[in-house]
């Protein structure tokens, strides 16, 4: 502060200006953090626990022209989890034309049959269904011909909860054969 005489006059300090990399943090921070949140909620939804899997393979053989019913997965004594199903993938490689269709077999499983009305209360498509405990997938396995196939494992796309994903389930694989009856 200088004074003249009569006249006072008052200057005001001079104040540094902030550097520019301190807003830069000031809006850095919060959107590295919202990213790493939002990264993360991501990663949680799209990460469900595993479903049960086994190193066992199924072998299976029927005649054609009958459906053979095999087991793939059965839910474990203890499994406590309700899956909302959206579908099942399966993967095989035949001799000639197989048709494979999924199905769920409610309060029963099967390892290998030809009437699995014996051991299911009910054979439904798992599109849109609820997986419970006491449920079973199995694959219904239809052809017109001789046919060799192995078929690799299951693996479940379902919602539980938030989460949602596609994982392996069951068996690691079924060798099936179907032949002529006589054969």
């Amino acid at each position: 502060m200088q004074t003249r005489g009569d006249d006072a006059t008052l200057e005001a300090p001079h104040l540094p200006r902030p550097r520019r990399q301190s807003r830069l943090w000031k809006w850095a921070a919060p959107v590295a953090a919202t990213a790493l949140l939002v990264g993360w909620v991501a990663w949680y939804v799209t990460t469900p626990e595993d479903l049960p899997t086994d190193s066992q393979t199924i072998t299976a053989s029927g005649i054609v022209g009958q459906p053979l019913y095999v087991g793939m997965f059965s839910t474990p004594s203890g499994f406590d989890r309700g899956l909302h199903m959206s579908g099942i993938k399966v993967t095989a490689k035949a001799s000639t034309k197989l048709s494979i269709t999924p199905l769920l077999c409610r309060h029963g499983s099967i390892q290998v049959t030809t009437e699995p009305n014996q051991f299911c209360a009910s054979l439904d498509n798992p599109a849109g269904q609820r997986l419970d405990a006491g449920d079973s997938i199995v694959l219904r396995l239809d052809s017109t011909q001789t046919v060799l196939a192995d078929i690799d494992q299951i693996r479940i796309a379902f919602q539980e909860g938030l989460r949602w994903g596609t994982k392996p389930a069951g068996h690691a694989k079924a060798v099936v054969s179907l032949v002529q009856r006589g054969q």
